[in-house]
């Protein structure tokens, strides 16, 4: 069993900032991490290890500071990691992304598993894992919250609101994890410094197989042209009079909204 998981390195959404004056995204000082779901899309393969046996390849594509992001998925337990870098590496939309995971893929592959977190949590665009299935040719389960694997299947389970369904997916395959799927382990800092460079694997994008000048424009599909706050309108209404007058008044005014049943 081989396993490719795919993971981001992102800001820390907590630390990042909004000028509303230039409408950006205040995001160089904001310290990086592995991308939140994508952290229990590695619990995943490392469970599935643990029970069955398997090697974890991680795969990313990023900057060169990624690789303290990739440190860190070998120390929740992926095997190695294969970064791909360059200065195009910043600029890249979904589907350039998508692109070079996939390249990732044909260049240490074959793997019976592709695994990633079903959305970034900088970009919320959840376009990725289906864009990666697409370029590999394989089946894809989005939204995972419970996974299986025997007899060369992945039976996996997803909850669409009050509909549960139950798939039965012939390996290989592709799966995007949701975050109840797992618990991810908790990895120190010291855990991610004992980690020797040589697992790591930074790559260029001719290393995997792709024409960067071409790459790169080709893949262009997409811009930011804008951002902004989304808005958050709220309503403030005054209760006055006696406490068990107030308290009545603002019971009716709850259920009125639909706060309490």
């Amino acid at each position: 069993m081989r396993i490719l998981v795919c993971v981001k390195h992102v800001p820390d959404t907590t630390e990042v900032r909004f000028d509303s004056a230039t409408g950006e995204l205040k995001v160089r000082q904001a310290p990086t991490k592995i991308n939140n779901y994508d952290e229990h899309a590695l619990e995943a393969a490392v469970s599935l290890r643990e029970s069955a046996g398997a090697e974890i390849v991680v795969a990313s594509v990023g900057p060169p500071e990624a690789a303290k992001t990739m440190k860190a998925a070998v120390a929740a337990g992926g095997d190695r990691a294969v970064l791909v870098t360059g200065d195009w590496a910043s600029e890249l939309d979904a589907a350039g992304t998508a692109a070079v995971l996939a390249a990732i893929a044909r260049s240490e592959g074959p793997f019976d598993l592709v695994l990633s977190g079903d959305v970034s949590e900088d970009g919320y665009h959840s376009l990725v894992p289906g864009l990666v299935a697409v370029e590999l040719g394989l089946p894809l389960v989005r939204g995972v919250s419970e996974l299986a694997l025997g007899d060369g299947k992945a039976t996996v389970t997803r909850q669409l609101d009050d509909v549960v369904e139950r798939y039965s997916v012939t390996l290989p395959a592709a799966l995007s994890v949701s975050s109840s799927l797992n618990t991810p382990r908790t990895v120190t800092t010291l855990q991610i410094m004992k980690v020797a460079m040589s697992k790591v694997t930074t790559r260029s994008a001719a290393d995997v197989g792709l024409d960067e000048a071409a790459f790169t424009g080709a893949r262009a599909a997409t811009r930011v042209v804008g951002l902004r706050p989304a808005a958050q309108p709220r309503r403030r209404e005054v209760i006055t009079g006696e406490t068990d007058e107030i308290v009545k008044a603002l019971v009716a005014k709850l259920e009125e909204a639909g706060v309490l049943a």
